[in-house]
């Protein structure tokens, strides 16, 4: 009971940690909207112009780190935060009885709560396309069909330019993104909900001046902040698995670990025929169930990601008592189930090849090499093994 209250206590201050930054900016632009607004034109139009050349530059780097979950949430800022100031040039004041600020009001927190929720893909991919195809197809909509959105019953109630049953529903959308960072904290998860929170405030504050503008800008500054701190951490640590990077692993190795240590690189058998069996996107969570249950085991080790197939135990013990330990493991994984959440159950095998750390062999990346290349050999022939390299 101790151990988990020590949990949560960690997990609290790790939350307030990664909300500090994008907590900070948010509440930076709105003591600077309430103090000063409205802004001078030629002010204004500085921040629109800053917004844009960072949201361009921040969409040309998400594109090419072929990241999905803060790409489109981006593309999608952009594209209202121009369509508005479009409509505030063509309309004036008449902006917030026109249908397509309506329909932006009520259809954008759906977009980003699917775009929060959605599991982190590559963005290069056919659900790219499919998400953007989506989201093309929702403009057309709203262009060919946005005015039905007036039959909507008290819709001239509102909260300064936005109706109040849009305002709802932002509302009941953020507060789903809050709920899930309590339970699911990353620092990409929490940009996100911030730089919404700006977004939504900027479309209730469209019809003045630099509302829009200033909480535009918000949104970009924090967005982009929050998606080169994920960028750093994603450098050290593997989301899906929850274990530490391959640099990690490197960095510690000239530090942390002693004279003496081992290396051992394993992996899921007939992997492909497994990912068949179960779906290739359960088979991220089957690594973490396995690792779990590695980690029952008494001994002390440390999990790494080297690369997309392979993990890494690293033991502070000899090759001998290392393959005592690998033998443990392997014979008790090949003789476990494991069992989702849905109810399907699957049994795997795993091997692992074992380098230890020589004189001769003294350098870090070196002893994870040579593990890689002795696990590698080793399947060509056979399965559920473990072996050293000599």
């Amino acid at each position: 009971m101790t151990h988990t209250f020590a949990d949560s206590i960690k997990y609290i201050c790790k939350t307030i940690k990664s909300s500090f930054l994008p907590a900070f900016l948010l509440l930076l632009t709105l003591v600077a909207f309430y103090a000063q607004n409205p802004f001078e034109f030629t002010l204004s139009q500085i921040f629109y112009g800053i917004f844009l050349t960072i949201s361009g530059i921040s969409l040309a780097f998400l594109y090419i780190t072929n990241q999905s979950k803060p790409f489109f949430s981006f593309l999608l800022g952009a594209i209202v935060f121009l369509s508005i100031n479009w409509l505030k040039k063509t309309y004036g004041q008449d902006l917030p009885m026109r249908y397509e600020y309506i329909c932006i009001c009520f259809v954008l927190p759906l977009n980003l709560l699917i775009f929060y929720l959605l599991p982190p893909c590559r963005l290069r991919s056919d659900y790219g396309k499919i998400v953007v195809i989506i989201m093309l197809a929702e403009m057309a909509l709203i262009q060919h069909f946005g005015m039905y959105v007036s039959l909507i019953p008290y819709l001239n109630v509102a909260w300064e330019a936005m109706p109040l049953w849009a305002v709802i529903v932002w509302l009941v959308c953020l507060s789903v993104l809050a709920i899930n960072i309590s339970f699911k904290n990353t620092v990409i998860n929490t940009g996100l909900f911030y730089a919404d929170c700006a977004m939504f405030i900027g479309l209730v504050y469209a019809s003045s001046s630099s509302g829009i503008s200033l909480f535009g800008l918000s949104f970009a500054v924090i967005l982009c902040l929050v998606t080169m701190l994920d960028l750093c951490y994603r450098y050290r640590h593997d989301y899906l698995e929850n274990v530490s990077s391959f640099n990690t692993y490197l960095s510690r190795a000239a530090t942390k670990f002693l004279f003496k240590y081992s290396v051992c690189v394993f992996c899921i058998d007939n992997r492909q025929k497994v990912i068949e069996q179960i779906g290739e996107k359960n088979i991220s969570v089957l690594e973490q169930m396995l690792i779990n249950k590695i980690s029952e085991f008494p001994y002390e080790t440390e999990f790494y990601r080297y690369n997309d197939k392979e993990l890494m135990m690293v033991f502070k013990e000899n090759a001998k008592h290392s393959q005592e330990y690998c033998e443990n493991i392997r014979r008790t994984i090949a003789a476990s189930e494991f069992v989702f959440k849905s109810g399907k159950t699957v049994k795997i095998t795993i091997s692992i090849c074992i380098s230890e750390k020589t004189r001769k062999y003294i350098d870090a990346l070196v002893v994870a090499e040579r593990g890689h290349s002795g696990l590698q050999k080793g399947q060509r022939f056979n399965s559920n093994i473990s072996t050293i390299v000599t």
